[in-house]
């Protein structure tokens, strides 16, 4: 029987969903780190009091690539504030 480790980081404040939705919980202590380090890649498209939401769209992530910002570097920053694993289908 196989099992998956699942790792799970419950001080950082990204849920990286596999329909490129990225959820950031605005009181987690890494939040503002992580606010900063998506926002160069990722569109919000809302911010309620608690959960802001945003997507990672074609359009943002050439931008952030016209501005000289590599792939490697928007995988490594999902990867460093996101709760759980990244879904395979983000790093693809």
């Amino acid at each position: 029987m196989l099992i998956l480790e699942m790792s799970y980081n419950p001080e950082n404040a990204l849920i990286v969903q596999s329909d490129r939705t990225i959820l950031l919980e605005v009181h987690a202590p890494t939040a503002g780190a992580a606010r900063e380090a998506i926002a160069p890649f990722a569109e919000l498209i809302k911010s309620p009091e608690h959960v802001h939401t945003y997507r990672l769209t074609p359009l943002s992530i050439w931008n952030a690539r016209a501005a000289g910002l590599g792939v490697e570097q928007m995988v490594k920053a999902l990867q460093q504030y996101t709760k759980y694993p990244l879904p395979s289908s983000i790093i693809e």
